[in-house]
């Protein structure tokens, strides 16, 4: 999910929805209520357009939402942000919860074990069915680190770093 400096990513049109400019949207966010009372958004459509727009109307539909947007009228005018990136700006993100952090927060850290070997910086976070898993690369050294509390030990926003435990005590097997 890609998002610039100033916004977050937290849904993706999936397509047009009735006659009158409606959009079927996934949701990307856990944030209770995101989608409701959303005053504005930013569009980014798979060809790098944004598009600004206001949100008109919001209501939960199945395991997915439909959104109204003042800048569609038909389903026709949908059609070119189909497979967009719905990104909010990040003032309008609510704090993480104490212990909590969102995913965008990590993107960047630096990694290091608590024997202080730097293994690199978070560049991806993939949410797998039983853990995340942060992908830590540098230069040609990529490490797949499961974002458990037996691996990971501290999170430091403000220093922008992660302490793991080291790679022996990840509790992965050589099987494949």
């Amino acid at each position: 999910m890609q998002s610039t400096t100033d916004s977050i990513t937290i849904g993706r049109v999936l397509k047009p929805f009735g006659v009158k400019g409606e959009v079927r949207i996934e949701s990307l966010t856990d944030v209770p209520g995101r989608f409701e009372n959303l005053p504005s958004v930013t569009l980014v459509s798979p060809t790098g357009q944004s598009l600004k727009t206001n949100v008109t109307q919001a209501r939960l539909s199945g395991r997915s939402y439909l959104l109204k947007f003042s800048a569609f009228s038909s389903p026709e005018a949908v059609s070119a942000y189909q497979g967009a990136l719905i990104q909010v700006s990040l003032e309008s993100v609510p704090p993480s919860p104490a212990g909590q952090f969102y995913q965008y927060e990590l993107i960047g850290l630096d990694v290091h074990d608590e024997h202080h070997r730097a293994l690199g910086q978070v560049e991806e976070v993939l949410d797998l069915p039983q853990h995340l898993v942060f992908i830590v690369r540098q230069d040609s050294d990529e490490y797949l680190i499961p974002a458990t509390r037996q691996v990971i030990k501290q999170i430091d926003l403000k220093g922008k770093s992660m302490t793991v435990a080291p790679v022996e005590q990840w509790g992965l097997s050589d099987a494949v």
